[in-house]
């Protein structure tokens, strides 16, 4: 973790605070976090990350479909299941439509989603998308 501050103290330096260089430190910061349970921390960062690649690539970019991927899971994670959802689903669209359906980050989508779908009972939508 104090590697992931250090280089994005850097890119926010050299960069300035809304270049997505900096979003991708903040999105592996938060990563990182997430990973040891620093939830507190994690979720501005992942906000702040797909805040600027919204702002730099438009709001259906890849980029913005990872991160919006990667808020999700930590919404699961902590149980907000429905919030988490919406976002699994908006990354869904993205990705499918900007990558193609059979592109390997859609199929993360699916599986993030089913899994989510799955643990909440809904094993008829879940089925499917495995």
């Amino acid at each position: 973790e104090p590697m992931y501050r250090r280089a994005l103290e850097i890119d926010q330096k050299i960069f300035g605070s809304d270049h997505p260089h900096v979003a991708a430190g903040l999105n592996n910061l938060a990563e990182s976090m997430r990973t040891q349970g620093k939830y507190d921390e994690v979720k501005p960062n992942y906000e702040r990350a797909i805040e600027i690649w919204e702002k730099a690539y438009g709001p259906d970019h890849p980029r913005v479909a990872g991160g919006l991927n990667n808020l999700a899971t930590l919404l699961y994670e902590q149980g907000q299941y429905d919030e988490a959802r919406a976002l699994h689903e908006r990354a869904l669209k993205i990705r499918e439509e900007q990558l193609g359906a059979n592109h390997p980050d859609v199929a993360q989508s699916l599986n993030n989603l089913a899994a989510l779908l799955s643990d909440q009972a809904n094993y008829d939508e879940a089925e499917p998308m495995y």
